[in-house]
């Protein structure tokens, strides 16, 4: 009688509708605290400060804010979603604006139209700036870059300004991008025709990025790691001896190279972590004026000892000036990175070639897609721009804030969906506004620490 009597008070008779402010980003306020204490939105105004009083009714502060609760919070990344998100309350709420400062989506396409003749100097600023910032808290003994392309797939949107086929066959945007960790420290937005190594984009992003380490952190060993497209004497020439950095970049399979490790029998090779064997060699292409440290790689076993076919195995070929250059190797060893001058360890470089390319999927994953969404170039390049600057906070709030509470290796989705998707009300009391959310989530996801980490950021260097 009692089971029965409860089952009847537990059903819903009916649905109403309250005024309490209730939103199921909770987790938002958090990351825009965290943000703001770093002065990132003074830092950003100062960088464009040509937008200052030529808004509309929608501050620079404002502006920036709305962007980059639309990268964390991913939920609906259409221009129209801004409108939406103004005529909700409780959302304005949890950014701390009024509804009235909230953006339309007429605003926010009005303001990319100012950054059409922007090209890319000002965002790589700002990611330069970021750079260092991250730089001076983990302060690294050793830097090791990764600098790769990647496609942004426009193939199935309607005609706009700058996309063309890329290597991929697919339509679309190939940036330069160079990270280093999870976080992408430069990036030079092209169109989808311009190939990996185009010009000397390499040269002098790496170039511009070494002279920034050396002059605002401190004189470091630098390890750049690329991959055959960017396979060229030039690069390791100036790198080498114009720019004094190590290098680690993949090789193309020639048939003379081929047919040399082929008459190899396996007393030449050594053993790595039981199933890879490699050998060292010096090798120059006809065209080289000298000759470089080549290291071949084979796999003819997997993991578990099973047998590879000969067109199966993920043979490479690495050229490095590791182990060339005294001066450079003196300066690893100093460091305490004697380990970097053994093969053993320049193989493993490469092969985190592939974690580093996790940096572009966890990208595209935080975008919600590739497709970018303006039909003209320097709108798409202002929009890619701010969902990278986004992404980079992003890595940064994971290993300041919340790195007890979800492994900072997680990718956006599981972020979003643990730390940004849950039920807060706001609610105004003694003249203070106040986030409450349930016992179980304030335990689970540890907010006391959150709340105290999101407010003592170290600030971005504002300039």
């Amino acid at each position: 009688m009692a089971e029965s009597l409860f089952s009847k008070k537990a059903k819903i008779a009916k649905i109403e509708i309250t005024s309490d402010k209730m939103s199921g980003r909770g987790g938002l306020f958090f990351f825009l605290r965290y943000v703001e204490n770093l002065r990132f939105y003074q830092f950003f105004e100062n960088s464009f400060s040509f937008l200052k009083g030529s808004l509309k009714g929608l501050s620079t502060n404002h502006f920036i804010k709305q962007l980059l609760a639309f990268f964390i919070d991913g939920t609906d990344m259409s221009m129209t979603g801004f409108d939406r998100r103004k005529t909700d309350e409780a959302y304005a709420a949890i950014l701390e604006n009024t509804p009235e400062q909230m953006a339309s989506s007429h605003q926010i396409k009005r303001i990319f139209r100012k950054f059409i003749a922007i090209g890319n100097r000002l965002f790589r600023v700002i990611l330069l700036h970021l750079f260092i910032w991250r730089l001076r808290i983990e302060r690294p003994n050793i830097i090791v870059l990764h600098a790769d392309s990647t496609v942004f797939d426009n193939d199935d949107a309607a005609k706009r300004e700058g996309v063309a086929p890329t290597y991929k066959r697919k339509k679309g945007f190939q940036p330069l991008q160079i990270s280093w960790g999870p976080y992408v420290v430069d990036a030079l937005f092209r169109p989808g025709d311009v190939h990996c190594n185009h010009g000397t984009d390499l040269i002098k992003a790496v170039a511009r990025l070494v002279r920034a380490i050396r002059d605002q952190y401190r004189d470091v060993p630098i390890i750049l790691v690329t991959d055959s497209g960017f396979m060229d004497e030039e690069n390791f020439i100036y790198f080498d001896e114009r720019l004094g950095i190590h290098f680690i970049c993949v090789g193309k399979f020639y048939d003379d190279i081929k047919e040399y490790v082929q008459q190899l029998s396996m007393e030449h090779f050594s053993l790595l972590n039981q199933s890879w064997h490699y050998v060292e060699f010096g090798n120059r292409l006809k065209s080289w004026t000298k000759f470089r440290r080549c290291i071949y790689t084979t796999q003819d076993t997997d993991e578990s000892g099973q047998l590879k076919f000969e067109f199966a195995r993920p043979d490479s070929l690495l050229y490095a000036n590791i182990g060339q250059n005294q001066m450079l190797d003196e300066k690893l060893e100093q460091a305490a990175g004697a380990e970097y001058l053994q093969a053993e360890k320049i193989i493993e470089l490469d092969h985190q070639r592939g974690k580093s390319e996790l940096v572009h999927r966890s990208e595209k994953e935080f975008a919600q897609k590739e497709q970018l969404p303006f039909e003209r170039l320097g709108m798409n390049r202002a929009y890619y721009y701010f969902m990278v600057i986004s992404h980079f906070l992003y890595e940064a709030y994971k290993r300041d804030v919340t790195y007890d509470v979800l492994p900072v290796e997680s990718y956006p989705t599981t972020f979003r969906r643990l730390l940004i998707d849950f039920a807060a009300k706001i609610v105004s009391k003694g003249g203070q506004l106040i986030l409450k959310v349930t016992q179980a989530v304030f335990d689970k996801l540890h907010l006391q620490n959150l709340w105290i980490r999101s407010g003592a950021s170290q600030p971005i260097l504002v300039t």
